[in-house]
């Protein structure tokens, strides 16, 4: 080690705080474990600097918000010819002089990298023991061409598992609360699976994934990530998979001639092992006992979710206009009567549009208190003749169903802007229990429309099959 060239500094050595001009200089340590034993583990260093200094795009580290230096550099780049090394003696071979090298130390090896104040480091985790480990990184800053100087230490902690890696994410389409684990019967639940694989180990690997979904359905085995199941009965279920990755062993490539190990690339440094016989010969890798040159590797997940009863059909059964007179302000009464099926709704809301169904007008929401019925009248008052559409949704705490019609408000002659004066909620009946499901609005009636045909007090009659064909 060259430690006249790289000093070596203790941890709350006083020169630390005048190693860098305006201020100690952070860093942001990461990587991209838990790695699967086999494949291979990144780390990333960045270095965050004073707030009155920032990094070029070339990596020059600038002064931001001084009056006297404002974008010279904090250190700038010396003009001489020499030839950089690594701590260890190693020539640096880098077109552009390095203002920075990195350290890195594990397993009782070191790895040195010469990179600008943003850097990673990939290594392979072949024949490393499963477990917990730490990295250490020091990182230094280039002074002169005989002298490089310690900004500080730096670790960060990463696992080897012998278990794939990878998530589960559950889902449903209008789930009111995403990620409660609570879902609506006869609706199709995706489950997605995402692999944890950035080095791409498992690139070339034959993966199954074999799911049981908690309720006496059967096993699928399946090679998507992406699988749907509906569940059919209430309750609680424990959904659960097992993944299988067959993946080629490299061991049984085939082998050209003896050579010498590959050294690692110039711009990563050089890596020491032990002078340990063992970990110069390596370890015997995972063979199943037929010989057939693959890796089995596995990883399984299981969860608890709930399943309830949802709003499963929302219907406007009624509508009935009628004028309202009163001295100096006439209001046409709209009635809406609505019902819905399955499991009972704590909050409906209305939304008047215009003609067209694309602008609001006006929006009202209520709390239904609870009854035995789902049947509810909702009184709308308007100042104004025309047509106009109407969006009636029902709502619980993981359910949601809407249905939409067209109206038509007859004023006789009187001529006023549109004007709707308030809405209200009539319950005729209802009671709450567990609650669920939406049916989309645009799968209500046929057609490019999300809203259904005219309807008028005259009774016309709606194409609508939740209509069940009766005039309204």
């Amino acid at each position: 080690w060259n430690n006249k060239m790289y000093p070596v500094w203790k941890e709350g050595d006083a020169r630390y705080k005048e190693a860098w001009k305006g201020g100690r200089v952070t860093f942001n340590v990461g990587n991209d474990s838990p790695t699967l034993t086999g494949a291979k583990v990144t780390f990333t260093i960045e270095l965050e600097f004073p707030k009155n200094q920032k990094v070029m795009p070339d990596g020059d580290v600038v002064w931001a918000e001084d009056c006297h230096h404002e974008s010279e550099p904090v250190y700038p780049a010396p003009n001489v010819d020499w030839e950089a090394v690594f701590p260890d003696g190693t020539p640096i071979k880098k077109d552009k002089k390095p203002a920075y090298v990195f350290v890195w130390k594990t397993w009782g090896q070191y790895w040195q990298v010469a990179d600008g104040p943003s850097s990673s480091l990939t290594i392979s985790t072949d024949d490393i023991p499963l477990g917990s480990y730490v990295v250490d990184i020091v990182i230094y800053h280039f002074r002169s061409k005989e002298k490089f100087i310690p900004l500080g230490y730096a670790s960060t902690q990463f696992s080897i598992t012998d278990q794939i890696p990878f998530a589960v994410s559950l889902d449903q389409v209008n789930d009111i609360v995403a990620g409660d684990m609570r879902f609506v019967q006869n609706r199709a639940i995706a489950f997605t699976i995402s692999l944890h694989d950035p080095s791409g180990y498992l690139s070339n690997a034959d993966i199954t994934f074999n799911w049981d979904f908690g309720d006496e359905s059967g096993a699928l085995i399946s090679r998507e990530l992406t699988v749907t199941h509906t569940y059919v009965s209430t309750g609680h279920f424990k959904p659960q998979v097992v993944i299988q990755a067959m993946i080629p062993d490299r061991a049984c490539d085939p082998i050209e001639s003896p050579t010498k190990a590959p050294a690692p690339p110039a711009d990563q440094g050089t890596t020491v092992l032990p002078a340990d016989s063992e970990a110069q010969t390596g370890l015997v890798a995972d063979k199943p006992s037929d010989d057939d040159c693959v890796i089995y590797r596995y990883g399984s997940f299981c969860t608890g979710i709930e399943v309830c009863e949802g709003i499963e059909k929302v219907e406007i059964v009624q509508m009935s206009n009628a004028l309202m007179v009163a001295p100096h302000l006439d209001k046409n009464v709209l009635d809406i009567t609505v019902t819905c099926q399955g499991s009972l709704p704590k909050e409906v809301c209305s939304v008047i549009l215009d003609a067209q169904c694309l602008k609001p007008i006006h929006t009202v929401c209520n709390m239904v208190e609870p009854s035995g019925d789902c049947q509810l009248v909702l009184r709308h008052f308007f100042n104004d003749s025309g047509v106009y559409c109407i969006n009636v949704s029902m709502a619980n705490d993981v359910s949601l169903a809407a249905t939409s019609a067209k109206v038509n408000v007859d004023m006789g002659m009187q001529q006023k802007p549109p004007n709707i004066q308030e809405s209200c909620v009539v319950c005729l009946g209802l009671t709450v229990w567990c609650i669920f499901s939406v049916v989309p609005v645009s799968d209500l009636c046929s057609g490019a429309s999300v809203f259904w045909n005219l309807l008028n007090r005259r009774g016309a009659v709606d194409n609508c099959p939740l209509l069940q064909e009766r005039p309204v």
